[in-house]
């Protein structure tokens, strides 16, 4: 059972909440509006038709890359054998299926040959070309087993249902999340520095540890929000927000080896031993849950819209699991375990947006944002020309790497279809990787 569950959150570590396609097409940036109360609760009683809407249902054009392309599809495995075996590659299927709202012109390659590299820099991992590998954490810092502190990006859910409400000023919504994160190899300090010096010293104990952390569950948000009473010679309106956001903990697993040697009279390693450390949660043993709190301020003034969303001010989460410990000669224990965190650890979201009215009834729209979410920073900016009821977007952004986006739509009165052209970094090789992607909105 235990297995299972981590294969399933291994193969679903890279989806992600979609973007609207409208917001691909301009690069990822994210435009005020209700859309956005996730990031800036404020905007939950924010006028959603300001800057139009955004978003749509998605068409999962990967679908037919994980269907029918040899690298990406595991249909092969019954129907042609040989081919999956010949072309089948697993990171290229990851991140089709982390992607499934785009349609991947180019894949990822896996490397033929993981080399680990341990100098007085650090550790770095590449290919056997040379080029870098993105396994492991940018700090090389292993995240400590059972203390909380497993380094998982924020629970964003990787889908989410919104649910109505009597009032335009709250929003409510579920949906569900998978994270994986904390992946990170830490070797001792001694072997860092003999390493470095080219060369290990006799009867010397060495270490070196690798961890990782993943967790899957449910997620639900509720949000406030009101417009502040205007303000005596300001032509705008002051919003201001709050929320909670709160998780349902199914799965979790921190997981961490270390491998150790002594060395001899001579310096040459004798056997390696190992222990692990391994915290579980899964419906047999335990669960988790928690939350916390966001605020939120928008100012509306004129034509422009500005926006600053506070996540994470305060949060509290509890998981009660097994804490398990094994080693090389043998010697197993497992004992229940609560980790109880609480922490202040704020991540920012600032957007602005300019709509700029041009000759023949055009209109110019500009958006920007920027975030700090967990020590990640990410920025986009994008823009779209308005013609009736045709629209032409563009735009740049860098989330995770550099990113551009390219595209168009028509609007209708109560139905959009959106198409853009649009890049991602790839997972663990990070190459630039280009698609399309496409929606269909009806509004009502």
């Amino acid at each position: 059972m235990r297995k299972l569950l981590i294969a399933v959150l291994l193969l679903g570590s890279g989806l992600s909440l979609a973007q609207g396609v409208r917001s691909l097409g301009m690069g990822g940036v994210t435009l005020p509006g209700p859309w956005a109360s996730g990031y800036n609760p404020a905007y939950t009683a924010y006028p959603a038709d300001n800057y139009g809407p955004v978003g749509g249902i998605g068409l999962p054009l990967g679908l037919v890359n994980l269907a029918v392309r040899p690298e990406a599809s595991p249909v092969y495995y019954f129907t042609d054998f040989d081919k999956f075996q010949n072309n089948f590659d697993l990171i290229a299927f990851l991140d089709q299926l982390a992607h499934p709202y785009e349609f991947e012109f180019t894949m990822p390659q896996s490397p033929s040959e993981i080399v680990f590299h341990i100098n007085a820099d650090g550790v770095s991992v590449t290919d056997a070309n040379g080029d870098p590998i993105y396994l492991i954490s940018d700090d090389g810092e292993s995240p400590a087993i059972g203390s909380g502190d497993n380094d998982l990006p924020l629970r964003r859910p990787f889908f989410e249902v919104h649910l109505p409400t009597t009032s335009p000023n709250y929003q409510a919504s579920f949906g569900a999340f998978i994270s994986v994160g904390g992946l990170s190899v830490d070797p001792s300090d001694n072997l860092v520095v003999d390493l470095a010096n080219g060369s290990l010293q006799p009867n010397t104990t060495y270490s070196l540890s690798a961890a990782a952390a993943a967790e899957a569950g449910i997620t639900g948000r509720l949000s406030f929000a009101a417009p502040l009473p205007a303000i005596p010679g300001f032509d705008g309106r002051i919003y201001i927000g709050g929320q909670i956001d709160g998780f349902y903990g199914i799965v979790r697993d921190d997981a961490k080896v270390t491998a150790t040697f002594t060395t001899d009279g001579d310096g040459i390693p004798g056997t390696v031993g190992y222990s692990s450390e391994s915290f579980y949660v899964y419906p047999d043993v335990g669960n988790g849950f928690g939350g916390r709190l966001d605020f939120g301020l928008a100012v509306d003034y004129q034509s422009a819209t500005f926006g600053l969303g506070a996540r994470n001010l305060y949060s509290y989460e509890q998981w009660k699991g097994v804490l398990r410990t094994s080693s090389s000669d043998g010697s197993v224990s497992e004992y229940p375990k609560t980790i109880v965190t609480t922490e202040f650890n704020p991540s920012i979201f600032a957007n602005a947006a300019y709509a700029q009215q041009l000759p023949a009834g055009m209109t110019m729209l500009y958006g920007v944002d920027f975030g700090y979410f967990n020590g990640n920073v990410s920025t986009h900016a994008g823009l779209e020309l308005q013609e009736s009821i045709f629209r032409l977007r563009g735009g740049v952004g860098y989330d995770g790497g550099l990113k551009f986006g390219l595209g168009g739509g028509i609007a209708l009165p109560h139905v959009s279809l959106d198409a853009a052209l649009t890049s991602h970094q790839a997972i663990f090789t990070k190459e630039t990787i280009y698609g399309l992607a496409a929606s269909l909105g009806i509004y009502f």
